[in-house]
């Protein structure tokens, strides 16, 4: 059986990618600019970049224990193919039931991802399943 690693990825620039979600959420939640982030629907599109990059670790160690069809794998999958489907129907113009807006789907995107970050870290702790 394959153990994890802890990398310097994984010890320092996921945390910190976490922290870049908190900000933005919290900057398109309170109606304030960042950057390069002027709206929500520029937030959305840095959110998909800040996830993406953040999950590149996740698959990474998922691909390198060759555990792709654990319990934790799977609920990670599913919470992108959630957080993937809320940013395309924002950025679309489509309605889903629980969020009326682009700030919204924001909100909804950051929690999403802050989930799978625990997600992630259980896994490395739970190794076994």
């Amino acid at each position: 059986m394959k153990g994890n690693t802890m990398n310097i990825f994984n010890s320092v620039m996921v945390p910190l990618f976490l922290g870049v979600v908190v900000g933005i959420v919290f900057a398109a939640f309170n109606g304030k600019t960042l950057p390069l982030i002027g709206s929500p629907r520029a937030s959305l599109i840095a959110l998909l970049i800040v996830g993406m990059a953040m999950c590149v670790s996740g698959i990474g160690q998922v691909g390198a224990s060759g555990r792709w069809a654990s319990p934790l794998a799977i609920a990670g999958y599913l919470l992108g193919t959630t957080i993937l489907i809320i940013i395309v129907s924002a950025l679309a113009g489509w309605k889903l039931p629980l969020i009326v807006g682009e700030t919204q789907a924001v909100a909804a995107v950051g929690i999403l991802i802050a989930i799978k970050y625990l997600i992630g870290t259980a896994s490395f702790f739970f190794h076994w399943l």
